[in-house]
C-alpha cells in the first residue's frame, strides 16, 4: 500500500512540477493579434490601443473581461459600412493598452477610462456599446459624466441578479491554485479557454480565429493580470442605471449561460428610457454569432432615438 501511495505521489508530483519545465525550456511560438492602431491618452500616464473604421457619427465599442478591440471585428466592420465612425479599443491592461502599475482594475477606474477616452479622441454625441463587462463601464460612464454620450447599448450586460451564477465549492479555490500553473502550461490554458469559451457560444459555433486571438491576448503583459483582478472586484449589484439620463438599448440572449437574463429584465425596469431586445437562442458572444442582427438593431436605435 505504501508503495502504491508513493508511486502516486511521485506521478501527482511529476505532473506539476515537469509540464512548466519543459515549456519553460522549450517555449512555444508566440501568437499575435491582428495590428495595432493608434495610441490614445486616458490619463494617469496610461495609453490604450484604438482600432478605427468608417467616418460618420461615433460609435464606441467597449469588451468584456477578458476581451480585446479585436474580439468586435463582425459588429464593427458592419457598423462602419452603415455610415458611422467605429472606434473600439483595449481596456487598460489588455491587449495593447498598457496596465496599471497598482493593479487597480475596477468598474470605476474603467469608466474613467472611456471618459478620457472620448476627450481625447474629440467624440462627441457617441453611442457607447457595452459588451459584458463593457456594459458595466458604459454605465458607470454615463452615470459620472454624460456629456459626451448620446445613447447606451448594453450587450449581455452585467448588472444587478437576485440569484447570480455561483461556482460548485471548492471550485474558485482550485481555479486560484491552478491559474499560475496553467499560465506556465500554454496547452492546458488554452483549453481552458476553449470550454470556457464554449460555455459563452452555447449553441453556436467557434469562429476559427477566435481561440487563437484569445491566446494572443492572454500572452500580452498584462491582459492575466487585469483580468484576474477585475474578476477578483466584480459583483452583481450594479450600476444602477435609473439616474442615467440617457437613451439605452438592452440587448440580450435567452440562452447566456454567463450573465442571467433576469439581468436583462432588471436594467430594462430600472431604466426610464430604454428598450429591451431579447434574442431567442442567442448566448453571450451576440457581436460575433449575430454581428448583423445586431447592427440592423443598433442602427434601427440610434435613428429612433436621434
Amino acid at each position: 500500500m505504501k508503495r502504491i501511495l508513493l508511486s502516486t505521489l511521485v506521478i501527482a508530483v511529476a505532473f506539476i512540477v515537469l509540464p512548466p519545465m519543459w515549456y519553460g525550456i522549450f517555449p512555444e511560438e508566440p501568437l499575435d493579434l491582428p495590428a495595432a492602431g493608434r495610441r490614445i491618452s486616458v490619463g494617469g500616464g496610461l495609453e490604450v490601443n484604438a482600432i478605427e473604421r468608417g467616418s460618420g457619427w461615433p460609435i464606441v465599442l467597449v469588451h468584456g473581461s477578458p476581451g480585446s478591440a479585436y474580439d468586435w471585428k463582425p459588429t464593427l466592420e458592419a457598423l462602419a459600412a452603415r455610415g458611422y465612425h467605429v472606434l473600439a479599443y483595449d481596456r487598460v491592461g489588455y491587449g495593447y493598452s498598457d496596465g496599471r502599475q497598482d493593479e487597480a482594475y475596477t468598474v470605476e477606474s474603467s469608466a474613467g477610462h472611456l471618459l478620457a477616452l472620448l476627450e481625447k479622441a474629440g467624440l462627441q454625441d457617441a453611442t457607447i456599446v457595452g459588451w459584458s463587462y463593457g456594459g458595466l463601464t458604459a454605465m458607470a460612464a454615463a452615470l459620472h459624466d454624460s456629456s459626451r454620450i448620446a445613447r447606451l447599448v448594453l450587450v449581455g450586460s452585467g448588472g444587478y441578479a437576485e440569484n447570480p451564477p455561483t461556482l460548485p465549492p471548492g471550485v474558485q479555490g482550485t481555479m486560484d491554485l491552478m491559474l499560475p500553473w496553467l499560465a506556465l502550461v500554454p496547452p492546458a490554458e488554452r483549453s481552458l479557454q476553449a470550454a470556457f469559451s464554449q460555455q459563452a457560444f452555447g449553441s453556436s459555433s467557434l469562429p476559427e480565429w477566435w481561440l487563437p486571438q484569445l491566446a494572443a491576448n492572454f500572452q500580452r503583459p498584462g491582459t492575466r493580470a487585469a483580468w484576474e483582478e477585475e474578476g477578483a472586484t466584480f459583483t452583481w449589484d450594479g450600476p444602477d442605471p435609473g439616474p442615467i439620463d440617457r437613451p439605452i438599448l438592452v440587448a440580450h440572449g435567452s440562452e447566456d449561460a454567463l450573465v442571467p437574463l433576469a439581468v436583462a429584465d432588471w436594467l430594462h425596469e430600472r431604466s426610464g428610457n430604454s428598450e429591451l431586445w431579447v434574442v431567442e437562442g442567442g448566448g453571450h458572444m451576440l457581436p460575433v454569432t449575430h454581428a448583423d442582427s445586431l447592427v440592423d438593431r443598433i442602427v434601427s436605435f440610434i435613428e429612433k432615438r436621434s
